[in-house]
């Protein structure tokens, strides 16, 4: 079986991600990095399904040598992941970034593009927090289908997300507005799965969901790609995973969900 590589597999994000996936399929793993003791170590404390190996991240000819043949490679490793995507998709590697991977909207055009070329999937943003809002959105809207307006936030464990940084520069930009300009402005419409449709959704401040960080859907994500269950192309993990299955494994992990009403 070929194996599933992850960059930065011996940190701790990339220990827990290398744990899920030994406990979640049946793949090999390689343990890549920069520092090959660290991996080595690791490996042999977890056993024959093991092996590590050198990487950089922002060696495209390295990281070739570490990724050929490779089922599919998860990146925890910190730095611009870029290389190693491009990496992946010249070698047709289905790719998982659980590192944050800012990208331009040009740039995020053209790894869809890429990927959909290449038939191979690129899941972003794996880890669970920067989906979660999203989530809880599709799950709630699936139990009230009555729901006509949504409001969210991204707080507590969110503060450092993209998500929460897009969320709070929308809400300066709205506070400067006057009430006719918020008015065309908000709520956004989002589109969730049929029958729902699109449902406004605006920001607002809420209580903290606490637990969510230390959460990762990685295991569940990996075991889709090598199972063919992932498509081709650029998704998140939210759109990877149905939500009901992406919150059936975060309350495996201990993960609580509660739906409060405002009104």
């Amino acid at each position: 079986m070929r194996p599933v590589v992850v960059l930065g597999g011996y940190g701790r994000l990339g220990r827990a991600c290398v744990s899920e996936i030994l406990a979640r399929t049946r793949a090999p793993v390689r343990i890549a990095g920069r520092n090959a003791q660290r991996g080595e170590s690791l490996a042999l404390a977890l056993g024959e399904r093991t092996a590590a190996g050198y990487a950089d991240a922002a060696d495209p000819r390295v990281l070739a040598r570490v990724l050929d043949g490779a089922a599919a490679v998860v990146a925890c490793c910190g730095g611009d992941l870029l290389v190693a995507l491009q990496t992946a998709l010249e070698l047709r590697v289905p790719f998982v970034g659980v590192s944050p991977l800012a990208l331009e909207p040009r740039n995020e055009r053209r790894v869809a593009e890429l990927a959909w070329q290449a038939q191979v999937p690129v899941v972003l943003h794996a880890g669970a927090v920067p989906g979660i809002p999203g989530l809880l959105a599709e799950s709630l809207v699936r139990r009230v289908p009555s729901i006509g307006r949504l409001e969210l936030a991204s707080t507590g464990p969110f503060a450092g997300s993209e998500t929460a940084a897009r969320d709070q520069l929308r809400a300066r930009e709205r506070s400067r507005l006057d009430a006719s300009q918020r008015a065309r402005s908000w709520p956004e419409l989002w589109r969730f799965g049929d029958p729902i449709g699109r449902v406004a959704v605006a920001s607002a401040s809420s209580a903290d969901l606490a637990g969510f960080a230390a959460k990762h859907l990685v295991g569940a994500l990996v075991a889709a790609l090598l199972d063919g269950r992932v498509a081709a192309g650029l998704s998140l993990a939210r759109e990877a995973l149905s939500p009901a299955a992406a919150l059936g494994e975060l309350e495996k992990r201990g993960a609580r969900i509660r739906f409060r009403s405002a009104g």
